[in-house]
């Protein structure tokens, strides 16, 4: 009978506990936007799938590669599966190169067209303010990988309709990014590896055309 109620006890107190450390969705978005604000710089290995519905089929790709983030605006996205292409930023020139087109789109930065849908992570924008998040005063829902967070743009966004984060539970990092379209097309990424504030040369975040490489400047609508 008193291992019984002792056992009552502990679980009374575990669940307690737990209660008691459960985090609100609010709680999580500002625990992520304090994260990234405190980091300078971050590289990490992605995995990403892309689904993709047209004409009634569904079509599923993926694709595998390294990032690295700098602050203020600084990207560089490497693919190491075919096709081998690269998005560089420096904060104000996005180059998109496609090697097995020999061509680069080059373009003027705009957080609009959603190629920097995670602005935050390069000291750009700010969730709370971007956009619309969730069951805010509610427990933060929860999967194996950490918690959820669903978000919708507080402005329209031409390839983001919505936005679902995986946080881990313990470094407040993004794992994963679930990005919807408004025709229900979807972006996964999952990210792993993480390395914070390392020195990372500035060549990273510049883009060298190769010779007799077609150019394609598409600076129309852009930001100024």
């Amino acid at each position: 009978m008193k291992k019984r109620v002792m056992l009552l006890l502990i679980l009374f107190y575990a669940v307690s506990v737990g209660h008691c450390l459960a985090l609100t969705t609010g709680e999580v978005v500002r625990r992520v936007q304090e994260r990234y604000e405190s980091i300078w710089s971050l590289t990490a290995h992605f995995v990403q799938e892309s689904t993709s519905k047209m004409l009634n089929q569904t079509r599923v790709t993926k694709a595998r590669g390294k990032v690295y983030f700098k602050k203020p605006g600084l990207m560089r996205w490497e693919y190491t599966t075919s096709p081998k292409n690269k998005w560089v930023s420096d904060g104000k020139t996005l180059w998109f190169y496609q090697p097995e087109e020999d061509q680069v789109i080059v373009e003027r930065v705009d957080l609009e067209k959603g190629r920097l849908f995670l602005a935050f992570l390069v000291g750009q924008g700010d969730l709370t303010k971007d956009f619309n998040i969730h069951h805010w005063d509610e427990e933060a829902g929860e999967s194996k990988q950490g918690y959820r967070i669903e978000l919708t743009p507080k402005e329209p966004h031409v390839m983001m309709d919505r936005l679902i984060l995986t946080v881990d539970r313990k470094t407040f990092h993004v794992g994963q990014a679930e990005v919807y379209d408004v025709y229900g097309n979807l972006m996964r990424t999952l990210f792993k590896r993480f390395r914070v504030n390392l020195e990372l040369s500035p060549d990273l975040f510049t883009f060298v055309i190769p010779p007799e490489t077609e150019v394609i400047e598409n600076f129309s609508g852009a930001s100024q």
